[in-house]
């Protein structure tokens, strides 16, 4: 009797990873990454990493690439991009991002008009030349629903 379970356990296992297999090739694609339009004297640092955006299925703004800062320095409150239509959020947004500034967070908000801000905490500047949209997301949607 045991082995007729284990064969049951493993064709069950077999079929679940089928019907998992079918379900990932039935999902639409991602949509494609689209550019950020950067405002002032930001930069793009290193052409290999543009800063990108894109909406995907499931209300959810993702981030990719770099920006150069300018003078070398982080500034509160600083307008660094602009954010195309379509894709603003319903609710103002805040984002940690990762940059080359010495033990201190940046942060990106963003508001419903589709402005994007650098913040840097308790306000002022501080030294950093980029800073890394990688892995940054955050909802479109309101989070009321």
């Amino acid at each position: 009797m045991p082995d007729t379970i284990a064969e049951l356990a493993r064709r069950l296992a077999s079929l679940e990873w089928r019907v998992t297999v079918l379900e990932r090739a039935r999902r639409a694609p991602y949509p494609p990454w689209r550019d950020l339009p950067l405002t002032g004297d930001t930069a793009v640092p290193d052409t290999a990493q543009p800063p990108r955006i894109r909406a995907n299925l499931w209300d959810t703004l993702e981030f990719s690439g770099r920006i150069g800062l300018p003078g070398g320095r982080a500034l509160d409150e600083a307008l660094i991009a602009l954010l195309p239509e379509g894709y603003w959020p319903t609710a103002p947004r805040t984002i940690a991002v990762a940059s080359d500034a010495a033990r201190r967070e940046l942060h990106l908000d963003m508001d419903p008009k589709g402005r994007v801000t650098l913040r840097v905490p308790d306000g002022g500047s501080v030294k950093a030349t980029w800073i890394s949209l990688d892995s940054a997301s955050c909802r479109i949607d309101s989070d009321e629903e």
